[in-house]
Formats: C-alpha cells, sequence, structure tokens
C-alpha cells in the first residue's frame, strides 16, 4: 500500500500535499472504496494527540482539523448521500453510542468487535477483527453505502456478481493498482434483509506488509502487479475465505440499536456536545492487547478536540498533560489538543472529569443513557 495515506505522517509542512490527494480521491465518482476513512481519523487521533498541541493554528492542530477532513473529503457528492448525512438521527435517546448494523454471526477467528459512531449521521462502522499475530490478523468493517443501490465502480475497480447464502444478489468489488498487489482491500457490497446497501471490506490489521496479508489470505503475493494493472478479476483471497465473508454478510442485522458504554456524564452545556463515540475491542483503536477495551467520547471544533477515553484501570495511557481519575476499576482520561468551544464552561478538562461517572467492569452494569442532563 505504497499510496496509501498515513494520517500520522502528515505535518504542517505537507498539509498541501495532504490536501491535493484528497481532493483528487473525492473526485472519484464511485461509492466509498475499501480504504477506512474512519480507521485514519481513529489512528490520526492518536498519533496526533500524542504530540499534545499546546498552540492554536499549530502544527498538530492543523493535523487533526486535516485529519478529520478526510472523512468528509471521502464521502460521495452524490445528492442522496449529502441528504443521508444531513439526516438527523433518532431514536438514540441519550446514547451517543448506537449501531446500525451489526454482525448476526461472526467466525472464531473474529473475536473482537468495535463500534464507531458519528453523532450527527446515522452511520455508523463496526469492525471486528482476530488477534494479532506475528503476521497480522483478518479483520472487517462494516459500513453503510449511500443511496439505495451498490453504486457502481470507477476506473480502479471491478465489480463481480455473486450471492449471498439466501440467494441476494451482491457484488465483490477488486481494486487496480498497489490495493491489487496482494490479497485484501476489496469490498463485499450487499443488501440487508431489510433493504439496505452495506459494504463488507476485507483486509489485515492495520500498516501490515504485504507478505502478510498475503500469508493470512492465502493467496501469494503477486510482486508483478502495478498501479497500471486491471483490477483483479477474482477476489484475493481463498475460496474458504470468500465463503466466510459472504455467511458474515448473509447474517447481517440491520437495526438501529444503541451500544452500551462503561460511564456517564452529566451537565454538558449545549454548545459542548460529543461528536463521535468508539468502542474498541481490543483497545487502543485495535491496536491493543487481546482481551482489553477502551470506550471514547470525542468533542471536536476547527481548531482543537477533546477526547474522554475510558478503561481498566492501567490500560489507559496517561502522559502528564493528561487530567485522570480512577473508580469502579476504570481509569478516566481527559486529553485536550488546542481549543473546543464550552469546555470553559464545565471547568475545563478537570471539570470535564468531574461530570464523569465511571460504572465498573462489569458489562452488565454499563449505560445507554450516557449523555445526562
Amino acid at each position: 500500500m505504497n499510496d496509501e495515506l498515513h494520517a500520522g505522517d502528515f505535518t504542517g509542512n505537507d498539509l498541501h500535499a495532504l490536501s491535493s490527494r484528497l481532493t483528487d480521491l473525492a473526485d472519484a465518482p464511485a461509492p466509498p472504496s475499501p480504504f477506512d476513512p474512519a480507521r485514519v481519523a481513529a489512528v490520526g487521533r492518536r498519533r496526533v494527540l500524542a504530540t499534545r498541541a499546546s498552540a492554536v493554528g499549530g502544527s498538530g492542530v492543523l493535523a487533526v482539523a486535516a485529519v478529520f477532513g478526510i472523512v468528509a473529503a471521502f464521502a460521495p457528492s452524490a445528492p442522496s448521500a449529502i441528504a443521508a448525512a444531513a439526516a438527523p438521527r433518532s431514536g438514540i435517546g441519550a446514547d451517543p453510542l448506537v449501531k446500525y448494523a451489526d454482525f448476526g454471526w461472526l467466525p472464531d477467528s473474529l473475536p473482537n468487535v468495535s463500534y464507531e459512531a458519528p453523532i450527527k449521521r446515522e452511520d455508523s462502522d463496526v469492525v471486528a477483527q482476530g488477534n494479532k499475530s506475528p503476521e497480522g490478523a483478518p479483520r472487517v468493517d462494516l459500513q453503510p453505502l449511500p443511496g439505495d443501490g451498490p453504486g457502481g465502480p470507477n476506473a480502479h475497480e471491478r465489480m463481480i456478481p455473486v450471492t449471498l447464502d439466501d440467494g441476494r444478489k451482491a457484488y465483490w468489488v477488486t481494486q487496480s493498482g498497489n490495493q491489487g498487489q496482494f490479497a485484501g482491500f476489496f469490498q463485499l457490497r450487499f443488501p440487508s434483509k431489510e433493504g439496505r446497501w452495506f459494504a463488507l471490506a476485507w483486509d489485515v490489521n492495520w500498516n501490515e506488509s504485504p507478505a502478510s496479508v498475503a500469508k493470512i489470505s492465502g493467496v501469494p503475493l503477486n510482486s508483478a502487479a502495478s498501479a497500471d494493472n486491471a483490477p483483479p478479476t477474482s477476489v484475493p483471497v481463498s475460496a474458504q475465505w470468500q465463503a466466510t465473508l459472504l455467511r458474515i454478510a448473509t447474517q447481517v442485522n440491520d437495526t438501529p440499536v444503541p451500544v452500551p458504554m462503561p460511564f456517564s456524564v452529566a451537565g454538558l452545556p449545549a454548545n459542548f456536545q460529543p461528536d463521535k463515540a468508539f468502542l474498541w475491542r481490543p483497545a487502543a483503536f485495535g491496536d491493543g492487547a487481546p482481551g482489553t477495551w477502551s470506550a471514547l467520547l470525542t468533542f471536536d471544533s476547527d481548531v482543537g478536540t477533546v477526547t474522554i477515553e475510558v478503561g481498566p484501570h492501567g490500560s489507559v495511557s496517561k502522559t502528564k498533560d493528561d487530567k485522570c481519575k480512577t473508580s469502579a476499576g476504570l481509569d478516566a482520561c481527559v486529553e485536550l489538543a488546542g481549543k473546543v468551544a464550552g469546555l470553559n464552561e464545565v471547568g475545563g478538562p478537570k471539570g470535564l472529569l468531574k461530570l464523569l461517572t465511571l460504572l465498573g467492569l462489569d458489562e452488565k452494569q454499563w449505560t445507554t443513557n450516557v449523555i445526562v442532563p
């Protein structure tokens, strides 16, 4: 993946190159590609916050803005997509983390399921991945497609008809160029039983080498492939993985359901509300040790980001700039990069931390009543 965007690789000196790259990609007519902007945003957030930008307009804050611009840049510009993004969420109550689809079945090799939800859109990203080994681990990302169909391929994609286990019509979507050098980074586009179209994207962890992906996929590395090659005419994973992916897609559920979180936060002012919620298994945006988890709320502005991160005691990464507390076996930390309107009204990071109630390790005690007046 030599041409893949890595959010942490960009600084204030080369944001122009990032902007140009995003513009080129945004002009493509196809629906979302197997490139995962939500995951890039998550990884970028973690890396950028690690720099602890202290000055508004500094390179760290600009990097945050650039990373989160990726999500908008990769959204299709069709009217139906814009309307869907603008539609208000409904029926979620006080829970900022709502899954609009979920896996009804997964193989034992994908034990870790994570959820990410932008608060202002009826959208979500559901990720299932295996436990890492020296060669990495497979993962699948489930995301809704815009509009009311599978969309069409762009100049670098090929759509291959296939049927789900129950006969529903679906499509494999393969890609040319570096995406086609080795197995992975393709989609299965399919309609749920309720009719909404989704994309199930397959790859191996994050930043894994082509050789690792090839080993896990069961398909040899094609070292002769280049950016000029046509999209593969067959799906670049083993027949066993193809059958597994078809079974996963067949049993996807398309029903909005709030996801319980291990904390609640009370008394947020109207101008300081979360923009995105995460529950990651394993922790550290999927990069943590097996069995770990982390839950996050983010508050974004044009010049900064506030992040609340909660996890089992001892598992949340801390620096001297974080404001943290420990309760009920959990750690909670508030991270600030730049400025976010409304934060001062709650007393800054320390004040925000005081509004947080931690609910413990027992997931039966977690709540969907997360944002409390």
